[in-house]
């Protein structure tokens, strides 16, 4: 059973414990200051299921205050402060004068639990905190007030050469400090202290696990980090956790993914995040660019995009790797069986051709029947086996004929010297169309008036500032963009709650309208390493606050 420890009490503790380490350091003469991901793991045991690392300079965080609406920014600062006043609350003491001057940058590492002890986690692990300390004298100073305080009992005892203090709050829980290569290492177990010092004396640091050096190494290439996330060993941390945590949202297992690196920071134009990902080749095989090409159909008008290559083999990847996950084919076997309701075969007659580049995007327009809705939508598919989708295509077409609940009338139109067959609603206008744009490239749209801009569109979305403002710093060659251009989404989702009879709430429309627009894109760096990107542009502040 998982331990529920007293937030207010453990924090007293903690706050104890950083300062008396500081004092011993300020004694010691020794200068720490500010540590770096590399030397703070080496203090983080092997057997770490993973480990974070978070830069506290106020300098990095404050870059974040030139974004966001006033309102957003109101709601992210009450966010801190209730954290701040949880944290600190019984202890009189204020973060940035009593503590920020003094702590520096901070490593949180999950160890599984020893035999004896009870999990501090709903992972049968324990939560270990490394704490730089920038400023011993601050420190110092800081303690010489704390010790003033009578409720907290303090008593030391002897582990492999190393002192190690048990710090016990009012009726709380004990937290246990020692101070390892200028840091301190902070546990409410007792035995991942102890495993802490083990590191130290043995150099069998989380460093040590397959793939953790590398991950810690490329973490370091992210200009303005505030936070990075270490999975070394992904399949056996994330399966556990799926199955203890199977009532909340986890990670999904995905086969041939041995590391994950998550690393978070500012951009000038908003948040940058980058994820690495160490791969087994012969599950995941790596795979050619795109060209990008595709990109050219859809018009600046699109809100939404996403783009790849080889859905096909994609597809069978997923099939491949369900042989050994029930939950997976059942999955699998749902769409199958809805795509069998209408008298196609998933494999063969819907995935089976789709073997190479695709566009799916969502494309704004007040026109026809997307006039209420704002919107269309509109995929494009390369394929090398033209007579396959055109089967599909005519299945299709039987299904407008035959399962559609309401009149259609499916005729052909010829849109700049390209070939509709387009399903209309009398006297309402074309619901879907579909025909190809050259000898293998296939479409399929959603409203009279994206049929027309994707057959001829007046200006590519490539050419939009809007794309190249959000796209362009993202890596190329590559394997496709997600892209959201977030002030058209949220406009469109400004009407929609109007239709449907749900509000969206002020704090929610704060935070959307302080989103510029979100891209994202991956490139194979090796065989086995997997590299993506994700920036988030964001409004400027005085920007916002002039229109």
């Amino acid at each position: 059973m998982s331990a529920k420890p007293n937030v207010n009490r453990w924090a007293i503790a903690v706050v104890a414990a950083v300062g008396m380490a500081g004092g011993y350091l300020y004694w010691r003469s020794t200068w720490v200051g500010s540590s770096n991901p590399l030397e703070s793991t080496k203090v983080v045991p092997q057997d770490a299921l993973m480990a974070a690392y978070v830069i506290t300079d106020e300098g990095q965080w404050s870059k974040l205050d030139e974004f966001g609406t006033p309102g957003a920014q109101a709601a992210i600062a009450r966010t801190v402060a209730d954290l701040e006043a949880n944290l600190l609350a019984q202890t009189n003491l204020d973060y940035k004068k009593d503590l920020q001057p003094w702590i520096g940058n901070v490593t949180l590492a999950i160890v599984p639990s020893s035999p004896t002890s009870v999990a501090t986690t709903s992972l049968n692990s324990d939560l270990l905190l490394i704490v730089g300390i920038k400023n011993p004298f601050r420190a110092w100073w800081f303690t010489r007030n704390l010790k003033s305080q009578t409720e907290l009992t303090l008593t030391e005892f002897n582990y492999k050469g190393v002192t190690v203090s048990q710090i016990v709050p009012p009726n709380g829980i004990p937290t246990y400090q020692a101070t390892l290569n200028h840091k301190l290492v902070i546990s409410q177990q007792r035995s991942a202290v102890e495993k802490a010092i083990d590191t130290t004396t043995s150099e069998s640091s989380f460093l040590m696990k397959s793939g953790a050096k590398e991950l810690v190494r490329q973490s370091t290439k992210l200009d303005n980090a505030l936070v990075h996330f270490y999975l070394p060993d992904y399949s056996q941390t994330i399966g556990p956790m799926g199955n203890r945590l199977s009532d909340r949202p986890s990670l999904p297992p995905v086969e041939g993914v041995k590391s994950v690196l998550l690393s978070a920071g500012v951009h000038q134009e908003g948040m940058r995040m980058r994820f690495l990902t160490e791969v087994d080749p012969q599950s995941i095989p790596q795979s050619p660019p795109v060209s990008n090409k595709l990109l050219n159909r859809f018009p600046a008008e699109t809100i939404a995009l996403v783009n790849g290559h080889g859905i096909g083999r994609s597809w069978s990847t997923v099939v491949g790797q369900s042989q050994a996950q029930p939950e997976l084919q059942g999955v699998l076997l749902a769409i199958r069986q809805m795509f069998a309701a209408v008298n196609l075969d998933v494999d063969r007659e819907v995935f089976g051709w789709m073997d190479g580049e695709f566009g799916l995007g969502l494309i704004s327009s007040n026109q026809g029947l997307l006039g209420q809705l704002g919107f269309g939508g509109a995929v494009v598919f390369e394929t090398s086996d033209r007579p396959a989708a055109e089967a599909m295509l005519q299945k299709l077409d039987a299904i407008g004929r035959n399962v559609v609940p309401f009149p259609l009338a499916i005729a052909e139109r010829n849109v700049s010297g390209i070939n509709v067959r387009e399903w209309k609603i009398p006297l309402q206008g074309a619901l879907l169309g579909h025909g190809w744009l050259d000898d293998n490239s296939l479409f399929i749209a959603f409203g009279g008036p994206i049929i027309d801009a994707i057959a001829t569109p007046a200006t590519s979305l490539q050419q939009s500032p809007t794309f190249q403002a959000i796209a362009g710093s993202l890596p190329n060659p590559n394997h496709g963009y997600l892209y959201l251009d977030m002030e058209q989404i949220t406009s469109v989702i400004n009407t929609l709650p109007f239709m449907m009879g749900t509000p969206i709430s002020p704090q929610t429309l704060d935070l959307l309208n302080s989103v510029r627009g979100i891209g994202a894109t991956g490139t194979w760096t090796s065989a086995t390493q997997f590299e993506s990107e994700m920036l988030f542009t964001l409004k400027k502040t005085r920007e916002i606050v002039t229109q």
